[in-house]
């Protein structure tokens, strides 16, 4: 029983990353088709146990799909604001760079990795290195050096989400 379970997760993890290939590649060719099966079997295969766990646990994250829907509104949100502050910043020139030092409260490396690469997605702020709790961020517009308040300013809106998510 436990092995049809894991073979039909396997098989459902496979067709999902598969139908957001053709969405993200938009080409039904049957070379572009079967490149798309076949990275997205590696794919189910890597990261199988991300998803589901080790047999006789459950993932989160396909119970908590809502939250996942949540943190994708929230981040187009966020890059839709970050991008009109960059411009106006751009375009009056009143800014000034630096880098500063993030403290993160999660504990998995998944949620640590994909938290830096969040930060990385909004514009105006790119993560540099990941070390330890602590994520070393670029800042277009340095509004402090201080930590626990950069902190909150570029990561909080995201880092309970991820957290929730994958802890």
């Amino acid at each position: 029983m436990e092995v049809l379970q894991k073979v039909f997760r396997f098989m459902a993890l496979w067709g999902i990353l598969f139908a957001l290939w053709m969405l993200y590649t938009l080409d039904f060719h049957p070379g572009s088709l079967s490149l798309g099966l076949v990275f997205s079997a590696a794919t189910s295969l890597f990261t199988f146990t991300i998803f589901f766990g080790e047999p006789g646990t459950q993932s989160r994250i396909v119970y908590r799909f809502d939250l996942v829907l949540w943190y994708l509104v929230l981040l187009i949100i966020q890059n839709y604001i970050a991008s009109f502050t960059l411009i106006h910043q751009m375009l009056t020139g009143s800014y000034s760079s630096g880098v500063v030092r993030v403290k993160t409260r999660l504990k998995s490396r998944i949620g640590k990795t994909l938290l830096a690469n969040t930060i990385s997605l909004v514009p105006g702020t790119l993560s540099l290195w990941l070390e330890g709790n602590y994520i070393y961020v670029h800042w277009f517009d340095q509004k402090t050096s201080h930590r626990l308040k950069a902190g909150r300013i570029i990561k909080e809106p995201m880092e309970g989400i991820i957290m929730r998510i994958f802890g």
